[in-house]
């Protein structure tokens, strides 16, 4: 089982050698970033190259959430599999332990494609060890990109402006668009969402409500478009008032919900937002 070690900062050293004492693991060559701003897209290219020139069958990456991102993407690359905040790898069985549904349970996953990319678990131990100094070094330069997305800002739990806010525009996968926008604005409401909406993309996933995310406490919470799953529900359980609308009149969230709206959240959003509008 061949191991290359990402090095993206000389402090990753620790973690990572502990992890692979841990798990009985000898890596094979360190692949050390240079340089002091990096972006996924500048540095993508630069490890498909050092991949492609010297192929290993494990990547390991530390605990962040640039590790995290790095590993999904350069697994995608490469045709082969990623799991992100592993914290035990099995190289006999190629079985990854990492925590699920909050830290509640322990699942083990058995991926297939090679190469395998990993990023490890932030509550993994972080001891003072060190790499053996016979490993081979590959020195990795970041590509200049131009354009493309700035970096994003990430925000501690307690600073973000959910924790404090008056009003929460909660939606899942059935609101989506200008119409959640425009009400979150005229009810001058944090918007927040469900980790089925996150996963489709173009949300903020610091904005994720539930057990995993963001627990918030508003006067109200309208929740758009979510069934009311248990996980997400225990992020919205503390506002004082719960408006819910779903098309579903069965649907969970209903038996949460001081007033609930059977309806098409798009529809029922626009409406609300024009008497606002008018109030």
């Amino acid at each position: 089982m061949s191991i290359a070690i990402v090095l993206l900062t000389p402090e990753d050293e620790g973690a990572m050698a502990s992890f692979l004492a841990q798990n009985a693991l000898s890596a094979q060559v360190i692949w050390r970033v240079m340089g002091a701003t990096i972006t996924a897209e500048s540095l993508l290219p630069a490890l498909v190259s050092v991949f492609h020139s010297a192929p290993v069958e494990t990547v390991i990456f530390p605990a962040s959430v640039q590790g995290d991102e790095l590993a999904t993407r350069l697994a995608w690359r490469l045709c082969g599999s990623a799991v992100c905040q592993a914290i035990s790898w099995d190289a006999a069985t190629r079985c990854v332990q990492k925590a699920v549904y909050g830290n509640a349970l322990t699942a083990t996953l058995r991926p297939e494609g090679i190469p395998l990319c990993l990023s490890l678990s932030p509550v993994l131990t972080r001891e003072n060890a060190m790499l053996p100094a016979h490993l081979p070094i590959n020195d990795i330069l970041p590509v200049a990109v131009e354009g493309g997305l700035p970096q994003p800002e990430i925000l501690n739990k307690l600073a973000h402006p959910l924790q404090t806010a008056s009003v929460v525009l909660a939606t899942g996968q059935g609101a989506t668009g200008e119409a959640c926008a425009k009400l979150a604005t005229a009810l001058n409401a944090e918007p927040g969402f469900t980790r089925q909406r996150v996963m489709a993309g173009g949300c903020d996933e610091q904005r994720m409500l539930g057990i995993s995310g963001q627990r918030v406490a508003p006067n109200v919470c309208l929740i758009a478009g979510a069934s009311g799953a248990s996980a997400f529900m225990a992020g919205v359980a503390q506002s004082r008032f719960i408006v819910a609308i779903n098309t579903d009149a069965a649907a969970p969230v209903f038996s949460a919900a001081d007033v609930g709206i059977v309806g098409d959240a798009q529809t029922v959003l626009l409406a609300l937002a024009e008497c606002v509008s008018q109030a």
